[in-house]
């Protein structure tokens, strides 16, 4: 499984807590009404329509993964409550490509001090003396900036497709030129093997390559095996472990004797491209 984390320290929670978290609509709807402004516990029970007990659940289950705070202590109805974090989510799945990438971080004080006096438009800004006319211009800049993210969305969307193509392409490569040469090399080694375990075999190599090809550093850093392993076979013992550990580094250097893109280096693997 290709998950990747940006750098992993200093992450709030891990992904599948992460992914818990969001899957409750109860805590989502809180994240969303946080997001506009400030809310106390009785506030969002009423508006959310649930018991206080359930609300006050809900919300130390948010404030104790840090992602959101309590503020205004000292109020009569116990604070309020915002969001503390930054937290993004994005997950792509098609025939071709499968890849989760998060980020969840506490709201540093540079993001939080950050003022209208920091960004470009500021001298503009600074000569708009009324209200009404304040509102409007940030309402057009925000609208600016949706505009910016939208159109940053749809070249994603064109580059995602162009990557499903090519990864595509490569695995009919795959069947098509070397599905042949990995399974004949396979029975010269073992005049005994039996074809369900040469098609096993070969899958094996897929799985191997289309996870180096998933990570988008593997152009330019090596892969060790073991970390090849990790995220190729999920919950193995130490026995089940070291008998893999041998089939896929033996697998690898068959592959690398066809493929003459694939090298290693002291149990690291890299593709010279």
């Amino acid at each position: 499984m290709e998950v990747r984390e940006e750098e992993l320290e200093g992450q709030l929670i891990g992904l599948d807590n992460l992914l818990e978290l969001l899957g409750n609509p109860t805590r989502r709807a809180i994240l969303s009404k946080l997001a506009k402004v400030p809310h106390s516990a009785p506030g969002l029970a009423n508006d959310i329509g649930i018991s206080r007990q359930a609300i006050h659940s809900q919300l130390k289950l948010l404030t104790d993964a840090g992602i959101i705070e309590n503020v205004e202590s000292d109020d009569a109805r116990g604070g309020k409550f915002r969001i503390n974090s930054n937290l993004s989510v994005r997950i792509d799945i098609t025939p071709n490509y499968y890849n989760i990438k998060y980020n969840t971080r506490s709201i540093s004080n540079e993001a939080r001090n950050l003022q209208i006096k920091d960004l470009n438009f500021a001298p503009e800004y600074s000569k708009i003396k009324s209200a009404d006319e304040k509102i409007k211009f940030l309402g057009d800049q925000l609208f600016k900036i949706e505009e910016n993210i939208s159109r940053l969305d749809e070249e994603r969307k064109v580059h995602l497709n162009r990557k499903q193509c090519l990864l595509s392409e490569i695995k009919q490569l795959m069947h098509s030129q070397y599905k042949e040469k990995i399974e004949n090399l396979m029975k010269n080694r073992d005049q005994t093997i039996k074809a369900k375990s040469l098609r096993e075999i070969f899958n094996l190599s897929e799985e191997i390559l289309f996870t180096m090809f998933f990570n988008p550093q593997s152009y330019s850093n090596k892969i060790n095996v073991n970390k090849l392993m990790d995220e190729i076979f999920l919950d193995m013992d130490t026995y089940q472990r070291n008998q893999r550990f041998g089939s896929v580094r033996s697998l690898l250097e068959d592959m690398s004797r066809l493929m003459g893109f694939l090298y290693e280096d002291d149990d690291n693997w890299f593709f010279d491209f």
